[in-house]
């Protein structure tokens, strides 16, 4: 029952990042799949939360560059066009 839950709560997080764009909901994507995979493994309620909580920090270590710098290109243009 609990690997379902933890479909869901991927699904849920993809959702909010296709309709927002904010790259925060993604890293939980990400460990919302590695706690999947800890369910699926056998690990305890605990484990997979831990597991969650690691990939969840991996991602935001390693994607948050990448976001800073997806971000500083489209806001300058958005933050010009609506300045005239």
């Amino acid at each position: 029952m609990a690997s379902i839950g933890w479909l869901l709560t991927f699904l849920a997080f993809l959702g909010l990042e296709l309709l927002c764009g904010c790259f925060v909901s993604l890293w939980f994507a990400a460990g919302s799949v590695g706690a999947w995979i800890g369910c699926q493994a056998g690990l305890s309620m605990e484990g997979q939360l831990a597991v969650f909580l690691a990939v969840s920090f991996l991602t935001l270590i390693l994607l948050r560059p990448a976001a800073f710098l997806f971000a500083g290109r489209g806001r300058a243009g958005r933050h010009h066009e609506a300045a005239d």
